[in-house]
């Protein structure tokens, strides 16, 4: 009952929780959206991408009924399944651009099933994208961030490494590529499970999963979300399930991967390119590396940071251990996607006919061939208009390329002509055709060709095997879609066939799990039918043997128990003697009317779904960094602790957005009231707004205020605000954006009767036009809770004109900075600069005090301000600590904060508890250095530098964040310490 009023309490204070890192999405492109609409499930697909919505509705019942099985759940809500026809267009999306993280309690947000998906060239891989995205789904519905899990912060009990593991291992199982990749990183991680988990957290958790169904129980990860949805912990579930600690299974796990390592394997091959490329780049990826044909020439792509870097160099120069210069390119990531394995960009490829590395990445909405000489210089580039995506990149000569290519959904090898920009296509069907390579001679196309099962419902039903094909030249030396391929190697069960690579002499290298694990062989072209040799079966393989064999004596188990009941006389009674055609009819006609018909389509018509409801706000909420000079009489007025409902719809892409909010009075203070709507449809977002806010004045018999007619001002009084604004948002790069603002703001200061005096006094009224333009970078990157590694910037420009009797112009701007930077295990370094300046006929009055969220302010009420000084404005500049408010105060400033922040918990003491206030406290010291310039002709006499120093301690409890600190002014602890209260970090 004490925990409930305490968040109670929460919920009627202006809190902010962790602030959530904002970034720029871009849309290139302008989609008209058609609808499926299906029993418990809707699919949107852009025009002209029918074959996509065809394929989904056959596929996701299957999928759906094999999630089921495996989760013990399905999607209880209408799933809304967004489908896009490439990756980089999915980018454009403005779905799932902010991610919800922790939020406060009692935050709800009702945003429905949204799934989104991308073709990637290869319906075969899109299946297993819709299979993902389906699990996710279902997770995320099952962990949904209910009012008790966010007072309890149930969700922070799951390791990231395991809940993306799952939704794998649900998704896909254990697959010899996956196990090809986890044997191959073994050897580099000594410090065992942690350092798996913390490079490769995706895999780490799969593999988990895939050991605790082989040692333990095939359900175990079933069972394991079973308990972890009633509320406990990894750690707990993991007891229940398996009888064993966590930190064991985790050593068992590493250790049975170890055991399955081929002889050899475990050693590191220290001479190798590979090797001393991962050397010169720590804690980086290594995407890809690849050689000219006489291997000498060396480019290989590095992933940090949601950027991939191409480099350049030779491969004598790696041999001597010289590191590669500055990146020849960069390709940007989105930042709020966490996973980009689904990207394959940028792709290489060295080109004999003019010795030039290519490369191939989509830029600005078109798919782009970029041309660099062997030493890393920038040739030239190439836009290949009408294509979605690229899966392989060949030269056939200087200017005609062969292309693995994709648009609205159909992938096909065609002949690009770069003089002519004129494409011929060399395949035209349905099925995939992707990993493209030739013979030496270009006489023969390789590639891998081939389609899923489709549905028997469709009027164009297909299926194709899939293996590696050829296409062999015409009588002319031509290739042409007219002639037919020829199988090479047919995939069946475990056994598959990739990565096609054309060498001399007629042979042909390729990649094959014919032993269970992912190796390559070197077979002959003219050896269209046969077998390749394998060697001793795999562990994967045994174990896949073994459970398949269960799996067939299970099947004919059921199978006989079937037929026993089918010819028994009470089963005639019950079920009638046609229940299994009946039952086969009945799935039929399901399977009938989910599929995909032309007259299910729609239009899509704006829907609005409800967005979110929230109890919380910033303290300084849309207006209160700028306050009239003149209507709060002198003094800046701290906002008064209460709490503001918010609540709003967007439609299903995100793209329009309503919003409504109103604060409740608190004591004598009046309410605020704000609609906004903000449209992000296209590149540039535009918004507009209304605010009311109504605050009280405190009375001060000491101020000597006076009209026009020399009467002094009552003391009670009113401020009446009304504002109307107009915003552009201009994404320059993902952290990099432009901002401007115009807006009208009416100011009545009222006041009250109080006596006949000052029953008929005349309010005072401010008109202002205020004009804002900002640049904006934010190159953050989120460690652990609370901190970032990285920096941070932002300019801002403000232009003021106000009407009336008292026109003036003015302007402001001000300059913020702050580095954030790892020490030791994670202790923190932060740096914030923060600097301004304002001029014109008047000016703005910058005055230091305390923190932002502050619900203990702290003001020197023996300070007033002159009702003559040449100020219109007036701002607080936070985080000054150690001192009251109106301590140090002037028109230009300047301000220094150095801060160190140590997770105590959360990595230098290794105690993890139900209690997440606890794991996430950190303690923190810290310095604060300002400094001002004024009119001091019109100001009460300050220093013109102060400095303090002190102490913090923060934490999150039910998603609102809590800081405490304390400081000392620059005299020394002599001095009686200032402290603080405040709900943000």
């Amino acid at each position: 009952m004490f925990l409930l009023l305490v968040l109670a309490f929460f919920c009627f204070i202006k809190a902010y929780s962790q602030t959530i890192e904002q970034y720029n999405r871009f849309q290139y492109h302008q989609y008209k959206w058609k609808v499926l609409s299906l029993s418990g499930y809707r699919i949107c697909f852009p025009a002209g991408c029918d074959s996509l919505a065809s394929f989904t509705s056959v596929q996701l019942p299957g999928i759906a009924a094999a999630v089921k099985k495996n989760m013990g759940n399905s999607v209880k809500e209408e799933a809304n399944i967004i489908l896009y026809p490439s990756v980089d267009q999915l980018y454009e999306s403005n779905i799932g651009l902010y991610e919800n993280g922790i939020q406060a309690f009692p935050t709800i947000y009702l945003k429905g099933s949204r799934m989104m998906v991308a073709f990637a060239g290869s319906y075969e891989r899109f299946r297993e994208q819709l299979a993902e995205a389906w699990v996710r789904m279902v997770w995320e519905e099952q962990f949904k961030n209910d009012l008790e899990e966010q007072a309890l912060s149930k969700k922070q009990m799951m390791p990231a490494w395991f809940k993306e593991g799952a939704i794998a291992w649900f998704a896909h199982d254990w697959q010899i590529r996956d196990e090809d990749a986890l044997l191959r990183m073994l050897p580099e991680q000594t410090q065992g499970w942690s350092s798996l988990a913390a490079a490769e957290p995706r895999l780490a958790g799969q593999a988990f999963c895939y050991f605790l169904a082989q040692k333990y129980r095939p359900d175990a990860a079933m069972q394991l979300l079973f308990q972890m949805r009633s509320g406990k912990s990894l750690s707990r579930a993991v007891r229940l399930v398996a009888k064993r600690p966590l930190d064991t299974l985790t050593a068992q796990c590493f250790a049975f991967f170890q055991s399955r390592m081929p002889v050899g394997a475990a050693t590191k091959i220290t001479d190798s390119l590979e090797y001393k490329v991962k050397g010169f780049y720590p804690g980086s990826p290594l995407l890809r590396l690849e050689y000219s044909a006489d291997h000498k020439q060396v480019a290989y792509i590095m992933e940090r940071d949601h950027k991939r870097k191409l480099y350049i160099t030779t491969a004598d120069r790696l041999s001597l251990q010289i590191k590669a210069g500055k990146a020849t390119a960069v390709y940007a990531l989105p930042p709020w996607i966490s996973g980009h394995d689904a990207d394959p960009y940028p792709l290489l490829h060295w080109s004999e006919e003019d010795k030039k590395w290519y490369t191939v990445q989509p830029e600005q909405g078109l798919v782009q061939v970029k041309r660099y000489n062997p030493g890393g210089l920038y040739a030239d580039r190439r836009k290949l208009y009408g294509v979605d995506g690229v899966n392989t990149l060949l030269t056939w000569s200087r200017d005609r390329w062969l292309l693995a290519a994709y648009r609205r959904a159909k992938s096909d090898i065609v002949l690009y002509h770069a003089g002519k920009l004129r494409f011929t296509p060399l395949t035209d069907d349905q099925d995939d055709n992707t990993e493209l390579a030739t013979d030496d001679s270009k006489s023969l196309l390789i590639y891998r060709s081939g389609y899923p099962a489709d549905s028997l419902y469709h009027k164009d039903s297909l299926t194709k095997a899939y293996g590696i094909y050829t296409k062999a030249a015409g009588d002319a030396g031509n290739y042409t879609a007219k002639i037919p391929d020829l199988l090479f190697r047919k995939d069946s069960a475990y056994i598959s066939w990739h990565n096609p690579e054309g060498l001399t002499h007629n042979e042909l290298r390729v990649q094959q799990t014919v032993d269970g694990t992912a190796r390559y062989d070197t077979l002959r072209l003219q050896q269209h039918v046969g077998s390749v040799s394998s060697s001793l079966p795999s562990p994967w393989l045994k174990d896949y043997l073994k459970d398949k064999r269960g799996r067939d004596s299970l099947a004919a188990l059921e199978q006989k128990w079937k037929q026993e009941d089918e010819g028994s006389v009470l089963s005639a009674i019950l079920k009638g003697n046609n229940s299994k055609e009946q039952a086969k009819k009945q799935k039929d006609s399901t399977a009938f009317a989910l599929a995909y018909t032309s007259k299910k389509v729609r239009p899509y018509i704006l829907q609005l779904y409800s967005a979110y409801f929230s109890a919380r706000i910033n303290n300084d909420y849309y207006i209160n960094r700028l306050q009239p000079y003149q209507n709060y009489l002198g003094t800046f007025k701290f906002p008064d602790v209460s709490a503001m409902v918010s609540g709003g719809f967007s439609d299903l892409f995100d793209n329009h957005h309503f919003n409504i909010g109103y604060r409740m009075p608190a004591g004598s203070e009046g309410s605020d009231f704000f609609f906004r709507y903000e449209n992000t449809a296209k590149k540039l977002d535009w918004h507009i707004l209304f605010f009311r806010k109504v605050e009280s004045l405190q009375p001060d018999a000491q101020r000597d205020w006076k009209d026009e007619l020399g009467r002094p001002y009552p003391q009670q009084a009113k401020v009446r605000t009304h504002y109307y604004e107009l915003g552009l948002h201009y994404p320059i790069r993902y952290d990099w954006s432009l901002d401007f603002t115009a807006a009208a703001r009416r100011d009545r200061t009222v006041f009250l009767a109080s006596d006949r005096y000052s029953l008929n006094y005349e309010a005072l009224q401010t008109w202002w036009n205020i004009n804002n333009l900002s640049l904006s970078v934010n190159k953050l990157h989120p460690t652990i809770p609370f901190l970032y590694r990285g920096w941070e910037a932002k300019l801002m420009v403000d232009g003021m004109v106000s009407t009336g009797k008292k026109a003036t112009v003015l302007y402001g701007s001000i300059f913020k900075f702050s580095y954030h930077q790892p020490l030791y295990r994670d202790i923190n370094l932060v740096v914030q600069a923060n600097a301004g300046h304002s001029g014109g006929q008047s000016k703005i009055l910058y005055n230091f005090g305390g923190l932002d969220n502050n619900i203990v302010p702290r003001v020197d009420t023996s300070v007033r301000f002159s009702q003559n000084a040449p100020y219109a404005f007036q701002s607080l500049v936070t985080p000054f600590r150690g001192y009251k408010q109106n301590s140090l105060y002037g028109s230009s400033y300047a301000l220094l904060n150095i801060d160190l922040y140590i997770p105590l918990f959360n990595r230098l003491i290794p105690l993890r508890t139900p209690i997440s206030a606890l794991n996430n406290l950190q303690l923190g010291l810290f310095t604060d250095i300002a400094a001002t310039s004024r009119t001091r002709d019109y100001l009460p006499f300050s220093p013109s530098h102060l400095q303090s120093f002190g102490c913090s301690a923060r934490t999150l409890l039910a998603g609102y964040s809590i800081r405490f600190d304390i400081a000392w002014p620059q005299a020394g602890f002599s001095m009686q310490p200032v402290w603080y209260v405040s709900f943000k970090l």
